[in-house]
């Protein structure tokens, strides 16, 4: 809303746990990749491998989109409350 009034600051508690959340979720992304030849010498197949890489992958992937998520719904709530 551009009535001429700024915007209010958001609370820096509400943002610090997402920024927490998405940083440490790429990090575990980013790690995952370095697993793959780890499971390979404790005997998996390339498949089984993939699939648990895959996994872990997906699950950071979600982990991080849901805190980005939390940025928006943050200024919203924010928004709402005014």
């Amino acid at each position: 809303m551009s009535d001429g009034t700024p915007e209010p600051e958001l609370p820096a508690s509400l943002n610090q746990l997402a920024v927490v959340v998405f940083v440490v979720a790429g990090l575990v992304a980013m790690a995952t990749l370095f697993v793959f030849p780890t499971l390979r010498s404790m005997g998996l197949s390339i498949n089984q491998a993939f699939l648990v890489v895959g996994v872990l992958e997906f699950g950071s992937a979600l982990v991080a989109g849901a805190a980005a998520m939390r940025f928006d719904t943050v200024h919203d709530e924010q928004d709402s409350v005014d």
